[in-house]
């Protein structure tokens, strides 16, 4: 299939395209310039798998949680080229795709995004299936979660996602007695994006409406300081 897919979930924003075998991406982990490159990275990508807009299938992004920037950014990019050229959008839960590469592994999976001030947007899974939604919590309160789902049978906890290796760090802290595995590295999150909008495609389910927006499990600096000023 003919697909653009971005993850602007973290830091590190992927854009990706696909034409049936050909593939590319790009990494942007800028800061503030993302806004600056998210336009030409899409079409740079989109040319290098001999690409218009036009000619897409679907799309699909990280749907959130995330950063505020990051999947704003993404989703008016993405609802452009709905727009334009009538192209289905497929938001995914932004945790599930990096949890999704190891729903066969053997234990406890905890994918985790770093949402600052001492707090990770962080969902647990196990045999594929979610078994904590996606939360905006503490280490402390994820590690006591873990602590007791594995007291009896000292199952494996893969950490994944973008900030994986900075929650192990602050896991580790907190218990000594959680079986904790961190990958060096990870799958780029444009594959399972690809993986999982083909299958929703397959399985008939809707992409996003007009009026869908990213999944924000934490309200923006805007919002609380209007509502202190209320």
């Amino acid at each position: 299939m003919k697909s653009l897919v971005i993850d602007a979930a973290s830091s590190c924003m992927t854009v990706s395209a696909k034409n049936d075998s050909l593939k590319a991406s790009l990494s942007l982990d800028m800061g503030q310039k993302q806004s600056q490159k998210l336009l030409p990275s899409i079409d740079f990508v989109l040319s290098q798998v001999e690409l218009s807009p036009d000619k897409l299938d679907y799309t699909a992004l990280t749907s959130g949680p995330g950063t505020f920037t990051g999947l704003r950014l993404a989703f008016s990019a993405l609802k452009a080229i709905s727009l334009a050229h009538n192209i289905p959008v497929y938001g995914i839960p932004s945790l599930d795709v990096f949890a999704y590469p190891y729903s066969s592994f053997d234990g406890i999976v905890v994918s985790v995004i770093d949402a600052k001030k001492d707090q990770f947007f962080a969902a647990i899974y196990e045999n594929g299936n979610t078994v904590t939604e996606a939360a905006d919590t503490t280490a402390e309160i994820i590690a006591n979660i873990l602590s007791e789902k594995t007291k009896d049978s000292g199952k494996k906890i893969l950490l994944c996602g973008p900030d994986s290796k900075v929650f192990y760090e602050e896991l580790k802290k907190l218990r000594q007695d959680l079986n904790l595995t961190v990958y060096k590295s990870e799958p780029l999150p444009s594959e399972s994006l690809f993986e999982i909008a083909e299958s929703m495609i397959e399985q008939k389910k809707e992409p996003l409406a007009d009026y869908d927006g990213p999944l924000y499990l934490r309200k923006s600096e805007a919002e609380i300081k209007l509502e202190n000023q209320k």
